[in-house]
């Protein structure tokens, strides 16, 4: 890097953060060697990770594959459910099959949500036990302000990380597995025809960069977790809710920079942030900033199944949405099974915070630990669903966002491949 460009990034550094700052969430700088932190904003709030999601998801496959439960070269299949998930993706047809090497590839420079689940389907069995993995994982990692749904980090109401769990998870990553490191600085997958480039902007516009790792859904912003190395010397920085990838990126680097001046001296451990206790936060939602055209989504009638409660009746999708989000994230909610959603009543009642694909038991037991908590909670019949399905049509479809989840909003450049690849 040119001493000119350090002088600026390093005198633009204190501008950028205080005039974004009502812009961007949290954020983390910290040496991933000795897990010190060199500085921090509300390192313990919660946040929705996004595709940062995929970190944990490349853990627990690299602890698979260490322990000779997988290979890199194997095999694995492509699910009808891997396949379905929606972009980033790659987009193998259900029935086909890929090598590990090249899903856990897809995964960390394309953010691809499909090979998410083929890996995560292949290392456990079944996403739910995949996702217990996760967390189990998450707590021996202490990582306390964690709870992982699924392997792709697609949004979900209990789906939540701080920066600093992210931030431990990301130096585990480093320490425990260096011979995967090339994986987060790779600069483009070939598929075929096409050249994806790696969704992390930073690796092309910071000499020192090499890694790691995107994440983005509309309640999240942009989030990054990027990593520097300077003189033999390795910093990382965590970036949750940007307005958009080359926000995020240059935030990155500015805190990177910023790093890298600064002397020696003794400094707190990742693990003395302190996490807000789940529950009593929601957090942010940063969709009016990056999604602007995109509606709030209502549960689609014909996905109303069995059993469910319901939080309360509200006069809009997002009032409705705030009540779930706080209930979701609950003793009683966040490791509650089901759906949850947001459902449109008939009659212009209005809109229902609501969860279903439960049992009855389910249910019932869900709806009496929320009234210990003075909270209200009704039990939804299948046949109440029926009759709402009955009475109320199916909205169209959502407008697609203006950036794939998981990506960085940039779209990759189609090339020919110099040569053929072999299929994998």
């Amino acid at each position: 890097m040119s001493t000119l460009r350090h002088i600026l990034l390093s005198l633009l550094l204190a501008i950028a953060v205080t005039s974004q700052a009502s812009a961007a969430g949290p954020s983390l700088l910290f040496d991933p060697a000795t897990d010190e932190v060199l500085s921090q904003d509300r390192a313990g709030e919660p946040w929705y990770p996004a595709s940062l999601t995929k970190l944990m998801t490349a853990y627990v496959v690299f602890q698979k594959i260490k322990a000779g439960e997988l290979t890199l070269e194997q095999k694995v299949p492509v699910s009808e459910l891997a396949h379905a998930q929606p972009p980033s993706k790659i987009g193998v047809p259900a029935g086909k099959s890929v090598g590990v090497n090249f899903a856990i590839q897809a995964l960390l420079v394309h953010s691809a949500n499909d090979m998410a689940y083929v890996l995560a389907e292949a290392a456990s069995g079944s996403i739910a036990a995949f996702s217990a993995e996760m967390n189990a994982q998450a707590r021996r990692l202490g990582m306390t302000g964690s709870h992982f749904v699924n392997p792709n980090g697609l949004f979900d109401h209990r789906h939540i990380s701080t920066a600093r769990d992210i931030a431990i998870l990301a130096s585990a990553l480093l320490r425990e597995f260096p011979e995967h490191r090339h994986y987060f600085s790779q600069r483009s997958l070939t598929v075929g025809q096409r050249k994806l480039s790696n969704r992390n902007a930073l690796l092309r516009q910071m000499p020192e960069a090499d890694g790691m790792k995107t994440g983005f859904v509309c309640s999240s912003g942009f989030n990054l977790v990027a990593t520097a190395t300077r003189d033999g010397h390795k910093l990382a920085a965590v970036i949750f809710g940007a307005n958009n990838g080359k926000h995020r990126a240059d935030l990155a680097e500015m805190l990177l920079v910023d790093g890298f001046s600064r002397t020696g001296a003794t400094r707190a451990k990742l693990q003395s942030i302190a996490n807000v206790k789940t529950g009593a936060l929601v957090p942010a939602d940063m969709s009016k900033q990056v999604c602007k055209q995109k509606p709030l989504a209502i549960a689609m009638s014909r996905d109303l199944q069995g059993w469910g409660i319901s939080f309360g009746n509200y006069e809009s999708p997002a009032t409705a949405d705030m009540a779930l989000r706080g209930r979701m994230l609950s003793e009683a909610g966040i490791s509650l099974t089901g759906t949850p959603g947001i459902i449109r009543l008939p009659e212009k009642r209005g809109f229902a915070a609501a969860v279903w694909n439960l049992d009855q038991a389910g249910s019932e037991t869900a709806c009496a630990r929320y009234r210990t908590d003075n909270a209200p909670c009704e039990v939804i019949t299948p046949e109440t669903f029926a009759t709402i399905a009955a009475l109320v049509p199916d909205p169209p479809p959502p407008k697609p966002a203006a950036a794939a989840q998981g990506s960085d909003g940039s779209k990759s450049k189609k090339k020919p491949a110099r040569k053929t690849q072999k299929k994998n």
